[in-house]
């Protein structure tokens, strides 16, 4: 045991942003292949860290989710929107109707 090499203790972080030079590879398809674990990169062939793919797809389901939130969003003002016209609608045929049923001499 007198060969262990003592290390010293290092910290751990996460990066906050990952930039890549323009042009490089995004890795936005990855493919599993299941000899060894590996995910790779559909694109440009990389070897890709499963937890950074992991990581990455986690993030891509968050932004879709939002997405759809959104567009729900968006359906549920333009619903309310056509029932409003619609209404507005029926009272203007109401009116038309109602006109022509009594006219009035001048």
């Amino acid at each position: 045991m007198s060969k262990v090499i003592p290390f010293a203790r290092l910290r751990v972080s996460v990066a906050e942003q990952n930039e890549r030079p323009r042009g490089e590879c995004t890795h936005r398809r990855i493919k599993l292949e299941p000899n060894g674990g590996v995910v790779v990169c559909s694109i440009c062939g990389a070897m890709l860290s499963p937890f950074w793919a992991l990581s990455m797809l986690s993030e891509q389901y968050g932004l879709a989710l939002a997405q759809i939130d959104r567009l729900n969003a968006r359906l549920a003002l333009a619903s309310a929107r056509v029932l409003e016209l619609s209404e507005e609608l029926d009272a203007l045929t109401t009116q038309e109707r109602a006109s022509k049923a009594s006219p009035t001499e001048t």
